[in-house]
């Protein structure tokens, strides 16, 4: 494994932890794997200070979890954990675009639209895990602009944990084209104000997405 050295353009801690992030999501760094403080900061070309504080907040979003003995453990996702999120998509994500078809722009229809072009040029150019970024990025939008900051920081600790499962079941590789048109057919229903139609299609497109079927019920984890 090698990571990616960082520069100087931000701050060594968000650099370090937007690194880091990405490599867990992205199945990089396996479930369960353990990791030090050494370890990164030596695979990063920093000091340990700016790990240290990226680490911090890759525990506050359940990514990691740091034992007693200060090694760094990457979480691993459980069954729970995959029913929880559907469960909270289901009841927050649902109402939060019925709430932005009353309030949608034609400026972040036209985003969500380009999220949407970018996933279907992932299809064309069979990238699976640019897809997965793009369909993440499109419900944090959505989180984002119905203009509630804690709907906003829900939905997008939920995207984290939803691209981590689809990376590692693989759920979305035969139905990637018809999850990107679930997204466009969402865009036409916010775009046209039309609340009841758009809560309908989140609702089924969530459903749609969850790998739970592909969960290994022996070992507990994928």
């Amino acid at each position: 494994m090698k990571l990616k050295q960082i520069g100087n353009k931000k701050s060594l801690t968000e650099q370090a932890y937007e690194v880091l992030k990405e490599a867990i999501i992205s199945g990089e760094f396996q479930q369960g794997q353990i990791l030090t403080e050494e370890q990164l900061a030596n695979e990063l070309a920093i000091s340990r200070t700016p790990v240290r504080a990226a680490v911090k907040q890759l525990e506050f979003e359940n990514l990691v979890e740091v034992n007693p003995s200060r090694n760094i453990i990457v979480a691993t996702i459980t069954e729970k954990d995959i029913e929880d999120a559907v469960q909270a998509r289901s009841l927050v994500e649902v109402e939060v675009a019925g709430m932005l078809a009353e309030t949608a722009t034609k400026e972040q229809c036209e985003q969500l639209r380009k999220i949407v072009s970018r996933q279907m040029e992932a299809v064309k150019a069979n990238d699976y895990l640019s897809f997965l970024e793009h369909e993440c990025e499109f419900h944090s939008k959505i989180g984002e602009y119905c203009g509630n900051v804690w709907y906003e920081k829900l939905l997008r600790s939920i995207s984290i944990l939803q691209r981590r499962v689809l990376t590692l079941a693989g759920h979305l590789e035969d139905d990637w084209e018809f999850a990107a048109g679930e997204h466009s057919e969402i865009v036409n229903y916010l775009e046209q104000h039309q609340k009841e139609e758009v809560r309908t299609l989140m609702n089924k497109h969530i459903r749609n997405g969850q790998p739970a079927y592909l969960f290994n019920k022996k070992e507990g984890h994928f």
